[in-house]
């Protein structure tokens, strides 16, 4: 029983050797990545674009400065 735990434990222990180096090259890799912006503030900005050009582009009151 104890060979067959010591195997188990050099198993376990390749595999989470091998986790920690994917997970460290996926970080490497997200770092020279463009953050992209939530998809609620693309949607939003869709949405206000959608309105203006329904709008025509005319301003309905003045906007505050």
């Amino acid at each position: 029983m104890d060979d067959n735990l010591c195997a188990l434990e050099t198993l376990v222990s390749e595999r989470l050797t091998e986790a920690r180096q994917a997970a460290y090259r996926l970080s490497l890799a997200a770092l020279g990545r463009p953050r992209r912006r939530p998809l609620r503030v693309r949607l939003g900005e869709a949405l206000i674009a959608l309105g203006e050009w329904l709008r025509g582009g005319a301003v309905l009151a003045p906007q505050p400065s």
